[in-house]
């Protein structure tokens, strides 16, 4: 029985006869046995040898045998065993027996290999196509979030792992391991081939292929995906096998959110408004003190704030406007006024994609709230049952509060442009101070030599605390061959 023509493995009807399997996966199991009479076969055969191991037991050695074994071996251990009357002794094998003991291990290992290869490769191409549809799972949940970060499907598979600077961006989105963004995972090939825009309001769409490296090796079943989530396999066939209902609740749902980005897109385009301006003022005081009163005439506030002021360089103010996206202009305008402009530009960025997205995920999360909640109030719930639902509403509930901190954001960055401003106070050359006087300057030229003494002296000190016990192991090592030629030196210096 192969799993191209069964969905079910031997493995798993063993492991529902163990009961190892989970309750939904052990209702479809025992189902596909009920309909097909060749699982039907196996399973009857694995219940068969099952019992025949249960049943099987190993007769007892009767009582007066062990109580023999056991008195000779206290008597002599040394002494050969007699058994019946008979002596036990040790017979050499002939070269004739020793050889058919080797044939015969060799074949009993060869049968056992050939018994266990094929259920390993079996178990093996089965934990490779689990791998490749967890796979497909995880890059289905990358892409999602992918869109909803750039407002698109990304344009290859490496577009979802991880950068080489550490900071993710479009192109290195660091959404999946590495591995998987090279298209290659546990013996399968991965191929990302994204779909064009279909509508102007629309994200596109992709396809994902999981095909076996070594097809009968590695895997043998082809799995694919899109943006729906759905799984197939071998063509076109659910994984898994869900009910028409529940794939038109799905395509229900798609239908329902697409509607209402279209409805919600058509409103009114929302723009992120930033401006950046460096300014060239005379008095940085007074500039600084004029940008407070043309930030608090729009309305505004300054979010973030840095000043500068070093002897011998000009002082700089930085600093993180935010006014209302309607008083951008008349404030620019205003700010213009404090100095002479150096740089100016202006960028808008369209966020309109991004919340229309947000609020459908944000509309879906909350009906999904609202259906965990109407399970909760029906009545004769098990206790499991009732935890794992309150697990899951819980962790909705944090999707929902973090979709609408990210959804006041994004208004907030409408709402109110951004203005990155900078006053930079013209230099202006100053003479120097005057020299120190006489006094200052003989008591700093004191401290200064003192100070030159000291480390000197400290110096010293330190040279012969770390080089002294050398010192004077060489010249005890050099003082016999130096006190000898001396001496020689003298004594031909006396004879000549």
């Amino acid at each position: 029985m192969s799993t191209s023509t069964h969905p079910v493995a031997p493995e798993e009807v063993m492991a529902l006869l163990d009961g190892e399997l989970s309750a939904e996966r052990a209702q479809s199991v025992s189902a596909h046995i009920d309909q097909c009479a060749e699982c039907s076969t196996v399973a009857a055969d694995l219940r068969g040898l099952s019992h025949q191991m249960t049943d099987w037991q190993v007769e007892e050695v009767s009582e007066k045998l062990t109580k023999r074994v056991k008195a000779a071996a206290m008597e002599n251990p040394t002494k050969p065993m007699t058994l019946g009357g008979s002596v036990l002794k040790p017979r050499h094998a002939s070269p004739v027996r020793v050889l058919f003991g080797v044939a015969a291990s060799i074949a009993a290992l060869l049968l056992l290999f050939a018994i266990t290869v094929p259920n390993l490769m079996r178990s093996r191409m089965a934990a490779n196509e689990a791998s490749a549809v967890g796979s497909l799972r995880t890059l289905h949940t990358a892409a999602a979030t992918y869109s909803s970060t750039y407002g698109h499907y990304p344009s290859s598979l490496r577009s979802f792992g991880p950068p080489s600077s550490g900071i993710a961006t479009e192109d290195a989105a660091d959404l999946i391991d590495p591995a998987l963004a090279g298209g290659k995972k546990s013996g399968y090939q991965f191929t990302y081939q994204p779909l064009p825009f279909v509508r102007s309001t629309s994200r596109g769409g992709y396809t994902i292929n999981a095909d076996p490296i070594q097809p009968g090796n590695g895997g043998q079943r082809h799995f694919s995906t899109d943006e729906t989530g759905a799984i197939r396999y071998n063509g076109g066939e659910l994984l898994g096998g869900d009910p028409p209902e529940k794939q038109q609740e799905q395509r229900s749902r798609s239908t329902e959110t697409e509607g209402t980005n279209r409805s919600l897109a058509d409103v009114a385009p929302m723009i992120a408004r930033r401006a950046e301006v460096k300014l060239m003022v005379g008095k940085l005081d007074e500039a600084r003190e004029g940008m407070d009163h043309v930030i608090a005439q729009h309305k505004g506030y300054v979010a973030q704030l840095s000043a500068t002021a070093e002897p011998g360089s000009a002082g700089m103010v930085v600093a993180s406007l935010r006014v209302p996206a309607g008083q951008l202009d008349a404030c620019l305008a205003e700010l213009k006024k404090l100095g002479r402009v150096v740089q100016e530009s202006q960028a808008g960025e369209e966020v309109t994609q991004q919340h229309v997205d947000l609020l459908a995920r944000l509309k879906n999360s909350r009906n999904t709230e609202v259906r965990l909640h109407n399970v909760l109030q029906q009545p004769g719930s098990k206790i499991k049952d009732i935890l794992e639902v309150e697990k899951e509403s819980a962790r909705v509930r944090g999707e929902i509060e973090q979709m609408e901190a990210e959804q006041q954001t994004l208004e907030h960055r409408v709402d109110f442009a951004t203005i990155d401003l900078k006053l930079a106070e013209e230099y202006k050359a100053q003479l120097s101070s005057p020299a120190p006087s006489v006094a200052t300057q003989l008591r700093n030229a004191s401290v200064n030599g003192f100070r030159g003494a000291f480390e000197s002296l400290l110096a010293l000190v330190l040279f012969l605390a770390e080089s002294g016990p050398a010192i004077l192991l060489w010249l005890a090592l050099l003082f016999i061959p130096v006190r000898l030629l001396w001496r020689r030196y003298q004594r031909s210096l006396a004879m000549g």
